[in-house]
């Protein structure tokens, strides 16, 4: 039996990214409203008073609001990682959601 050529785009791994929903993480990232970013309160709502100030200071300070290196930063402590995720998804919806009516998203 002679196998199939593979085409270029035909997945080959078992991990699957959504082009889609990467753009628009980075778009937030890049290009939200104050409204739609990641402020002290959202960090003290979602992670206690003491642990969401430390976290909000590293996220502003230390690594300048970048998701890659919050993220690493999270290592090890997968359980305060997913909250930050799930945060990080609450505001990228109401940033899809502002730009719902021009077209786009």
């Amino acid at each position: 039996m002679q196998k199939q050529p593979r085409k270029e785009y035909q997945k080959t791994y078992s991990m699957e990214l959504s082009y889609n929903r990467l753009l628009l993480i980075f778009l937030w990232q890049y290009n939200h409203h104050g409204e739609e970013g990641l402020n002290l309160h959202l960090f003290e709502e979602t992670f206690g008073k003491t642990q969401g100030s430390h976290y909000y200071d590293k996220w502003m300070n230390c690594f300048n609001r970048d998701l890659r290196d919050m993220i690493i930063y999270f290592r090890g402590e997968g359980e305060n990682g997913q909250k930050f995720c799930d945060m990080v998804a609450r505001q990228i919806e109401v940033y899809r959601k502002n730009r719902k009516h021009y077209g786009i998203y």
